[in-house]
């Protein structure tokens, strides 16, 4: 009984760092999503629609990368910024509706929610900015 704990204590631990990575790439992923939906809803078929939203996500994440490579710093941040909005507002509705299910209503699951967002910006702009450090974009699909 112990294990089947400890065990189900890592498996959500890891769940929760899944959905903060995830959570990154945020804005990739709503793009994705929405030309899948936009070319499905004007019947180009589901396999056609999954692999425009994949390439567009995997497209607009190679923009970032490459314009946070090549960008002077200024505009390297705005990017950055653009990036980092839809993590932090993911990672924030990630982290209420975790501890939603332990905890009721109150500050307390605001503030979680807020350092949810504020660690989903963070992991965003970490990705991005190893750009910079990394200009030709190696493994860009695989950090976050």
């Amino acid at each position: 009984m112990t294990f089947i704990i400890i065990l189900g204590a890592a498996a959500a631990i890891y769940i929760a760092m899944l959905m903060f990575r995830l959570a990154a790439v945020a804005l990739t992923l709503y793009a994705g999503i929405g030309a899948s939906i936009f070319l499905a809803g004007r019947d180009f078929g589901y396999p056609a629609s999954i692999a425009a939203g994949l390439l567009v996500g995997a497209l607009i994440l190679f923009a970032g990368r490459s314009l946070c490579a090549a960008l002077p710093p200024f505009y390297r941040t705005i990017v950055v910024a653009i990036f980092a909005g839809p993590a932090g507002f993911a990672g924030y509705q990630a982290a209420k509706g975790l501890a939603g299910l332990a905890i009721g209503e109150g500050i307390t699951l605001e503030a979680l929610g807020l350092a949810g967002a504020l660690a989903a910006a963070v992991a965003a702009w970490r990705g991005l900015r190893t750009a910079e450090r990394n200009p030709t974009c190696d493994g860009a699909l695989g950090t976050a």
